[in-house]
């Protein structure tokens, strides 16, 4: 089980304007389904759609490349901070995604992991997906746990994905912004990356009553991160 860390203080976020009313907008590559706080979660990478080309042509997803955040990844807040103004501080989100084996899409895949040999995201290859069809892609995330004294009701992390539907072209970038590696801006997902909501347990572990109606918190890959692992092997550049 996870547990996250909630110390870094408002007047520091602000500093780094990294305070907003908004959240990323929906991805057309999402996640099924919303995680409870320390549970494990089964859940499914729901791939939308195809890519199409210029001509209208619509091609399948043959490869798919998933990062977690890992390397300093950014933190945002929504809604007032009241009470303890403490949010989260998290280096890496390494070992709580696993990859689950299943050939329904691809016939190849694997686990992402760094130099420490701890899980990041996951890469599948070797597929066909029906351009008109949905497709899952089905693996589970470890619990994580709000720490008592904190004030965030949920945690989003935003996950880098991209489709790939040509070796080295045509492909989905679901991440949230152009980075140095992927700025092709036409390409389709760039600003909508996929998002994991862990839910706090309300019930069991209460928001303290100098909270308030609590937070939001979401952490984002950055730049940096997305140009070092989205990567595939004869894939993606």
């Amino acid at each position: 089980m996870n547990r996250i860390g909630f110390r870094s203080t408002l007047s520091a976020l602000a500093a780094a304007g990294l305070l907003t009313t908004g959240l990323a907008a929906q991805a057309h590559t999402t996640l099924q389904v919303q995680a409870a706080e320390g549970t494990t979660t089964y859940n499914n990478l729901v791939i939308g759609h195809g890519c199409t080309l210029a001509d209208g042509t619509k091609l399948p997803v043959i490869a798919q490349s998933v990062v977690f955040p890992t390397v300093n990844p950014k933190y945002t807040v929504t809604g007032t901070m009241a009470g303890n103004p403490a949010v989260v501080s998290i280096t890496t989100f390494a070992n709580v995604p696993q990859l689950i084996q299943n050939r329904d899409i691809f016939s190849r895949q694997k686990e992402k992991t760094n130099a420490a040999g701890n899980v990041i995201g996951f890469e599948s290859t070797e597929g066909a997906l029906d351009p008109t069809l949905h497709g899952l892609v089905p693996f589970r995330t470890a619990g994580i746990t709000f720490p008592a004294d904190s004030c965030a009701t949920k945690l989003i992390v935003q996950v880098a994905v991209a489709d790939i539907c040509q070796k080295n072209g045509a492909k989905n970038l679901w991440i949230p912004a152009v980075t140095a590696k992927y700025a092709d801006v036409t390409v389709d997902g760039i600003g909508a990356p996929a998002s994991l909501t862990i839910n706090r347990d309300l019930t069991k572990n209460p928001l303290p009553a100098s909270c308030g109606a609590g937070y939001v918190f979401t952490v984002t890959p950055s730049n940096e991160d997305v140009d070092a692992n989205l990567k595939l092997d004869g894939y993606l550049p």
